[in-house]
């Protein structure tokens, strides 16, 4: 584990720069990544009760309208905090309805492991879609957060739209350094191979 990405990534949950977090360098990259999870927990579980309340009385909107209230009044990281709260089939009819870009917003703000049903029901396009415009974005960070919550096939669809030189940035943003080779057995290998000569230059 690599512990300037756990102070990336920590920096990214905190909204800071990850300058603020240099002192961290000498910790080990196991302590910051339990760090980053007690920190996340803490966030997403504060004011609970209200978000509970807000994503039960999201039950008697149509999805239509939730998602133009999403996009319009919530925001990204309010969409973010309820979408672990509600239904996954209706959650997954709402990001549907959602454009990619508030979308790839709300997946930067978003625990993954909160809206795993919502994530991996999500269709294939969609995820793409949004997978292209975190990558203009140069967000590795948020792409490699979703590699454990994904159906493989959707992955390889999301493969296609991140650069060759953008995948071993990709690779060191995972939390779990085996799904690094999980990864790059769903490549072709001439991408393989252009990612090797890419290193080696």
């Amino acid at each position: 584990m690599d512990s300037d990405a756990e102070i990336l990534k920590l920096a990214r949950v905190l909204g800071v720069s990850p300058e603020r977090l240099g002192y961290l360098r000498d910790v080990p990259a196991a302590d910051l990544r339990l760090l980053r999870d007690r920190v996340t927990s803490t966030l997403f579980d504060a004011h609970l009760g209200v978000l509970e309340r807000m994503a039960g009385a999201s039950k008697l909107l149509p999805s239509p309208l939730l998602a133009k209230m999403a996009e319009r009044v919530f925001g990204p990281l309010l969409s973010a905090r309820i979408a672990g709260l509600v239904d996954v089939a209706r959650g997954v009819d709402i990001a549907k309805r959602l454009s990619p870009g508030f979308l790839a917003d709300v997946a930067a703000e978003l625990d993954p492991r909160r809206a795993a049903g919502i994530i991996a029901g999500i269709p294939a396009p969609v995820v793409v879609a949004v997978a292209r415009e975190l990558a203009r974005r140069r967000d590795w960070i948020t792409i490699a957060r979703f590699v454990d919550t994904l159906p493989e096939s959707t992955i390889v669809s999301s493969l296609e739209v991140i650069p060759d030189k953008a995948l071993p940035q990709v690779a060191r943003m995972l939390d779990d350094p085996a799904r690094v080779h999980y990864v790059t057995d769903l490549l072709p290998q001439h991408r393989l191979d252009a990612i090797a000569d890419d290193l080696t230059t």
